[in-house]
């Protein structure tokens, strides 16, 4: 259970009257996380986080693989850019080693903004901060993992294409009819038997393979499933469900 002490000990909240520290205390949740379990994944509703003990790990899928932008310390808050721009979590914040969060939200935080205007201030200086380091993240042009050389209407190929997609891995699609199919497939076009031909980001080659195999070699990992799908799980927390081909 919160004290008005556990939450005193947050910076940003150090100048709340005792009252507004006691009402605080109970009316955020007491997180107490073990390694690896999640505060809040991404696309999770928003609301703003406080670290009491441990230490929480910042990630977001970027091109279907998991990615640490940061770390997250006791007396640190998250949950700023959700609140600010009234979105989902853009990434999730997960425990490192067990940790204790305090989570308050939306309608309780306005409440404590309403009559201390400062915490307000600064949670809004903070998110600006933390949503140009997301920008410069997203300005990166990702370069494709995956070069896919099929036929227009092959269905294997049509269905590599969507399970790429759901994963969020990205591919470039050639034809043989693609203009710059010489400079990008430098090897020769390969022939109709074989496609769709697959060249990964390592220059490696697979011919006609099922999702299960791509999975397999661009590191996502899978859970076999015992129905008519595969359940193919990227970062430990999404999941796409694909037609086994």
């Amino acid at each position: 259970m919160l004290t008005a002490n556990d939450v005193r000990a947050i910076p940003l909240f150090s100048t709340l009257s005792e009252l507004d520290l006691e009402r605080l205390a109970l009316s955020a949740a007491d997180l107490h996380l073990g390694a690896g379990e999640f505060a809040v994944p991404e696309g999770g509703e928003r609301a703003l986080y406080a670290v009491i003990a441990g230490k929480i790990e910042v990630v977001k899928l970027v091109d279907g693989i998991e990615r640490t932008l940061g770390w997250r310390i006791p007396g640190a808050i998250f949950g700023e850019v959700p609140l600010t721009l009234g979105t989902p979590f853009p990434g999730g914040r997960r425990a490192a080693i067990p940790s204790r969060v305090m989570r308050i939200d939306a309608q309780q935080y306005y409440a404590v903004a309403a009559t201390a205007p400062d915490v307000s201030l600064k949670v809004s200086a903070l998110a600006r901060e933390r949503i140009g380091g997301l920008q410069g993240i997203a300005a990166e042009a990702p370069k494709p993992r995956v070069t896919m050389f099929g036929l227009r209407w092959d269905s294997v190929c049509t269905d590599l294409r969507r399970f790429l997609a759901r994963n969020q891995i990205t591919y470039e699609w050639l034809t043989p009819d693609s203009p710059e199919l010489g400079r990008k497939w430098p090897a020769g076009r390969p022939v109709d038997a074989d496609c769709p031909v697959l060249r990964l980001s390592d220059g490696a080659l697979i011919s006609r393979p099922n999702a299960r195999e791509v999975a397999e070699r661009i590191g996502l990992q899978i859970r076999p499933n015992l129905a008519e799908y595969d359940t193919v799980i990227v970062g430990g927390a999404r999941c796409s469900r694909i037609r086994r081909i």
